[in-house]
């Protein structure tokens, strides 16, 4: 079974206005409501794709149970944690080309709720569990949390994979998750290193010093349209993604991390999973707001992304 924990879920709020104005009314036409956190991509993306996973989130107050309902609503399988305060919101003003983020700040959660956390993973994951771990955590909650986590899971045999980015990302390294999947930015961050999706040779050679440094069994790093870089024991992999057109990249490498685990779970090969998985990051984009990917997408880009081992 597949599980995915997001301790900092969120409702992403869509308002699609025609134009800004200052001191005057403002018109939303049209709005969209998404249930948004990476773990819960994760899960949302390998429903969709036919899969099956179980959301674990916390979630509180109205906004919570709004997410529970779009869960719901998409046959998503999921275990509410409930905590006292309100689930964050982000406001995203779509204006024709361009988008304006507001992200509301999230309250603390009491103490009690994150043993609850670990209560519930004891409760559900067995050995050979996969455990997908994503996002950020709550205000207050120290890195060192998901460090306890990975620990615990890794402890009672489940393959865990971590994606997370700064001091958490760092904190989760140290108790050695299977894997990890940072993006260029995020890999960047914890090594230290200006990188960029041109020069691939560093990208790999940093891939795999924090692999090895680690000890992890694999390390996949985004690189938005560039596709992917695998680092792992079966070798070094490049994923091709196809050129198409953005209406949104959101959660496209949340597509990518669900579509990977997924068909890794069912036994598909290496390069099997990395094609699904560039398919569905790929269609992604072609969606707008957090939709995430369509499988109809996935299905027609799959022939069109190559896997090419490099070493």
């Amino acid at each position: 079974m597949i599980f995915t924990l997001t301790m900092n879920p969120c409702l992403d709020r869509y308002l699609y206005i025609d134009e800004l104005k200052v001191d005057d009314t403002v018109r939303v036409r049209r709005f969209s409501d998404y249930p948004a956190g990476k773990g819960i991509d994760v899960s949302r993306v390998i429903r969709e794709l036919g899969g099956v996973s179980v959301a674990v989130a916390l979630l509180g107050g109205a906004i919570g149970r709004k997410i529970e309902e779009l869960l719901d609503s998409e046959g998503v399988i999921y275990t509410a944690i409930r905590v006292e305060p309100e689930t964050r919101i982000n406001i995203i003003l779509q204006v024709k080309e361009k988008q304006y983020r507001l992200s509301l700040p999230g309250e603390q959660v009491d103490r009690t709720r994150l043993e609850k956390v670990r209560e519930t993973l004891q409760a559900l994951v067995r050995e050979g569990d996969v455990v997908v771990i994503s996002g950020s955590l709550p205000r207050g909650v120290n890195p060192d949390f998901y460090t306890g986590i990975i620990f615990m899971l890794k402890q009672w045999g489940a393959r865990v994979y971590f994606d997370s980015d700064g001091d958490n990302l760092k904190a989760g390294l140290i108790a050695e998750p299977d894997g990890i999947k940072p993006n260029i930015h995020e890999l960047s961050r914890i090594s230290g290193k200006n990188l960029s999706e041109e020069d691939i040779d560093e990208v790999i050679n940093t891939a795999t010093e924090i692999k090895e440094v680690n000890r992890l069994k694999e390390v996949i790093v985004s690189l938005g349209g560039e596709g992917a870089i695998f680092v792992g024991e079966e070798g070094i992999l490049k994923v091709k993604v196809p050129k198409l057109p953005v209406v949104s990249a959101v959660g496209a490498g949340d597509a990518f991390l669900g579509a990977y685990v997924m068909k890794r779970t069912e036994g598909a090969s290496i390069e099997e999973a990395l094609k699904w998985a560039g398919a569905a990051g790929a269609a992604t984009v072609l969606t707008p707001g957090t939709q995430l990917c369509r499988k109809e997408d996935v299905l027609a880009l799959l022939n069109r992304v190559e896997v090419e081992k490099i070493s």
